[in-house]
C-alpha cells in the first residue's frame, strides 16, 4: 500500500525525535538539515552578510537557533519580518551526578526536575543518559554532546504490598522517589560509557556535565491504521521540525522570513538563549543593511511584521472529557489548533487570527480552536513574550496532544503535516 504524505512526514519526525534526546542534540540535527538545504552558519562574533536572497542561521548555547531567509529585495521601511517562534526544550529529569552514591549495591543518582513533568510517567521505563560534557583538562572548546544510545537506568516503582496508597493519589517526592538506579557500577563507569572515544578517561572531578535522562524506546505509530504518533518530546520538537522543513522547501520571496527556536520555555524563558531575552530582537537588528541600519528603521519594519508562536495544544481526552470546554475541544487528526486565553497566556487576538485563518482557508488547511475551561488555568507559550518584546501582533497555534508533558505524548499522524502546511501558508503571504 502506498504511504500517504502525512505518513512519510510522521516517520521523518519520529526519526528526528529519536535522534534528539536533549535540546543540544535537536539543534545539532536541525543545523545539519539547514546546512544541507543551503543555509550558512554564522557566529555571533562575526560580521554577517544578510543580502537579499541569502539564508543563514546562528546557534546559541548549543540549544537555540535563530534562522533567516532574506527577501528578494533589500530590507527597508517598506518591508517587515514574518517570524515563526517555537522552543527546543521539553520537561525532563536532570541528573545530579555529583550526588551519586552506592545504595543497596546499586549506583543511585538523584535527579532535579526540569519543567513541569508528569512524574509517574518516568517510572519503570528503560532510560538512557544524554547531554553535554566539558573536560577541564582539555583545551577550551564547545562541550561534547554525549548520548548512551542504550538503556542504562530505571526509576522503579514500589510494589503495592509496600505502599497501599500507590493507586490512591500517591505523591512522589522528587528527591527521594525519582532517583535513577543504574545497577552495580560507578560514576566513573557512567562517564566511560558516555565518552567511549577517550583513551584515558579523566576523573569525574574534572568533567563539567549537564546530563539528562531520556526514554530509549523508539517513537512509533500506533492505532488500527497507524493514525496516532506515540513519542517523547512532541512538545515541542514537532513544531521545530515542521518549521525547519517548511523553511527549507521555500525559495526567497517578498518578505524576510525568520525562524526562532528558543530554549528554556519550560522553565520561564529567562536565559540568554530563551525567548525572554534580547536574542530575537538583536538577531533582527543584525539583519538590517549596515549602511542604513538604525533603531528607527527597525521600529518601522517591526510595525509591518507579525509572529506565529508554535507550541502544542491540549486535545480532547476521551478519558477526561470534563477537563475541557466542549466548545473548545480539538481532536487528533482534525487540524492545527489556534489557542486563545483572556488573560493573555496565549498571544492570539482577532487581528492575528483573521490573518492566519484567511491563509488556511485559501490553502484548505483544517483549523480548530482551544480555550481552557473558565474554571481552570492553562499553560503559556513564548508567543506573548516575543510579541511584547518586539511590539508586534502574534498568534499561538500548535498540534493537539494527549498527555502533554508526559514522558511519552500522543498526537495524530496527520497533524504535524497540517502544521508544516500552515507554516508555509503563513510565510508565503
Amino acid at each position: 500500500m502506498k504511504k500517504s504524505a502525512s505518513h512519510d512526514f510522521a516517520e521523518g519526525l519520529l526519526g528526528f525525535i529519536d535522534a534528539s534526546p536533549t535540546p543540544y542534540h535537536a539543534v545539532a540535527g536541525l543545523s545539519k538539515i539547514l546546512l544541507s538545504a543551503g543555509f550558512k552558519e554564522y557566529r555571533e562574533s562575526e560580521t554577517w552578510d544578510a543580502v537579499p536572497g541569502s539564508m543563514g542561521f546562528v546557534v546559541r548555547n548549543q540549544s537555540a537557533l535563530a534562522i533567516f531567509q532574506m527577501g528578494e529585495v533589500a530590507l527597508s521601511a517598506k518591508t517587515g519580518f514574518r517570524i515563526i517562534a517555537a522552543h527546543t526544550d521539553s520537561p525532563a529529569l536532570k541528573l545530579k551526578h555529583q550526588a551519586a552514591q552506592t545504595t543497596g549495591g546499586c549506583l543511585r543518582i538523584p535527579v532535579e526536575i526540569y519543567g513541569s513533568t508528569i512524574h509517574s510517567s518516568w517510572l519503570d521505563r528503560p532510560l538512557g543518559v544524554a547531554g553535554r560534557i566539558v573536560d577541564l583538562d582539555s583545551s577550551p572548546s564547545e562541550p561534547e554532546l554525549v548520548c548512551s544510545r542504550q538503556p542504562l537506568a530505571v526509576i522503579p516503582n514500589v510494589a503495592p504490598h509496600m505502599n497501599r496508597d500507590i493507586n490512591e493519589g500517591f505523591r512522589y517526592n522528587p528527591q527521594q522517589h525519582l532517583a535513577a538506579l543504574f545497577g552495580k557500577g560507578t560514576l566513573e563507569e557512567l562517564f566511560a560509557n558516555l565518552l567511549p572515544k577517550k583513551r584515558k578517561l579523566p576523573s569525574p572531578d574534572v568533567l563539567v556535565a549537564e546530563l539528562f535522562l531520556y526514554e530509549t524506546e523508539a517513537a512509533c505509530l500506533t492505532g488500527f491504521d497507524q493514525q496516532l504518533i506515540l513519542a517523547p518530546r512532541l512538545d515541542n520538537l514537532a513544531s521545530c521540525y515542521a518549521a525547519v522543513l517548511a523553511l527549507c522547501k521555500m525559495q526567497p520571496g517578498r518578505q524576510t522570513r525568520v525562524l526562532f527556536l528558543a530554549d528554556n520555555e519550560e522553565v520561564g524563558s529567562v536565559s540568554m538563549q530563551g525567548a525572554n531575552s534580547a536574542f530575537l530582537r538583536d538577531f533582527l537588528t543584525r539583519l538590517l543593511p549596515r549602511k542604513t541600519a538604525s533603531n528607527d528603521l527597525l521600529l518601522r519594519m517591526l510595525a509591518q511584521s507579525s509572529l506565529l508562536s508554535a507550541d502544542a495544544a491540549h486535545a480532547l481526552h476521551p478519558n477526561f472529557p470534563e477537563s475541557h470546554d466542549p466548545a473548545y475541544a480539538p481532536e487528533l487528526n482534525r487540524g492545527v489548533v489556534i489557542k486563545n486565553n483572556a488573560s493573555l497566556r496565549y498571544a492570539s487576538n482577532a487581528i492575528s487570527q483573521a490573518f492566519l485563518l484567511r491563509q488556511c482557508r485559501k490553502n484548505q488547511i483544517p483549523v480548530q480552536s482551544f480555550a481552557a475551561r473558565s474554571d481552570k488555568g492553562c499553560g503559556s507559550t513564548i508567543g506573548p513574550v516575543c510579541s511584547a518584546l518586539l511590539g508586534i501582533p502574534a498568534l499561538d497555534l500548535g498540534i493537539p496532544l494527549w498527555g502533554m508533558h508526559s514522558c511519552r505524548e500522543t498526537s495524530g499522524k496527520d497533524d504535524p503535516l497540517f502544521l508544516r502546511n500552515a507554516f508555509e501558508a503563513y510565510w508565503n503571504e
